[in-house]
């Protein structure tokens, strides 16, 4: 399951790193308060910035699979039966993607590549598949006022970037502190 190369967050787009379904659901924050898919300018280049360049971007295709993605991991995580409409549109999605495997070479080194041909929502869909279906289960951050999602790929992990869980910390200390 491929990563975002972006390790921190970004000043103006949700981006921690994680899987790229993770990181399309993340860009609804705050339960609506941020939609970062609403600027059609700002959805091309979130996707740009997550899958890299050359996908076909439909903006109405990645605000309609978001809204289904993150209806898929809300049944996940509440272990509720999926959405039926929501499997259909990712699998639709999903469909259209076609991956093919490519040889990097740099220097003396040689390294795989995985490139899709299909817009950016197959390979959005093909990654939510990828991310129900993994080991890890998908989470929540419990950062104050907080509601990105992460894959929990370590068990005590409970914060979706280190800024969340510091204020957490601080939190804390300045209750004790009272």
């Amino acid at each position: 399951m491929a990563r975002v190369t972006v390790t921190r967050m970004n000043e103006d787009l949700p981006l921690l790193g994680e899987p790229s379904a993770i990181e399309l659901a993340n860009t609804w924050y705050g339960e609506g308060a941020h939609d970062f898919l609403a600027d059609p300018e700002v959805a091309r280049r979130w996707a740009t910035c997550v899958l890299g360049e050359g996908l076909e971007i439909d903006v109405a295709d990645l605000r309609a699979l978001r809204g289904a993605v993150r209806r898929l991991i809300a049944s996940q995580m509440s272990g509720s039966a999926f959405d039926p409409a929501a499997t259909a549109l990712v699998n639709a999605h999903a469909a259209h993607a076609c991956a093919h495997l490519s040889l990097v070479i740099e220097g003396a080194s040689a390294s795989s590549r995985v490139g899709y041909r299909g817009g950016a929502a197959a390979r959005l869909a093909t990654s939510c598949i990828e991310v129900l279906t993994g080991p890890d289960p998908i989470r929540r951050c419990e950062g104050p006022g907080c509601t990105m999602f992460f894959v929990q790929d370590h068990g005590r992990r409970r914060f979706c970037h280190d800024g969340c869980s510091h204020r957490a910390r601080q939190r804390r200390y300045s209750r004790s502190r009272r």
